[in-house]
């Protein structure tokens, strides 16, 4: 083949709002690698205020959390994906593999 197919893909809710796509899925897996906010927008080079609106954004338009954090202490603090976190990170990335799959038999 010539040309190389590509494709962007995200998730929506019901009422066709926004809920994930690939660059607020990366920055979710490396929140849960590292179990930190700050350290994964420092990975990818962000700042953590954007990293919060991008979060933010989700839980607003999917009425849900998908970022439960303890508050720094003597041990720091740490963030991780709630059960719905994991669930559309979940879904995200077997859809995603499923594409992939799909266009590599082309």
């Amino acid at each position: 083949m010539e040309h190389v197919p590509k494709f962007k893909m995200w998730l929506e809710d019901k009422e066709k709002r926004y809920i994930l796509g690939k660059g607020t899925a990366d920055l979710l897996l490396k929140i849960k690698e590292l179990k930190s906010i700050s350290e994964a927008a420092n990975f990818y080079n962000i700042s953590y205020a954007h990293a919060w609106r991008k979060i933010r954004a989700i839980e607003k338009s999917s009425g849900q959390e998908i970022i439960s954090r303890t508050r720094g202490g003597k041990g720091g603090g740490h963030s991780e994906l709630t059960p719905f976190g994991e669930k559309i990170l979940s879904e995200y990335t077997q859809t995603k593999e499923v594409l992939e799959k799909c266009i590599k038999n082309l």
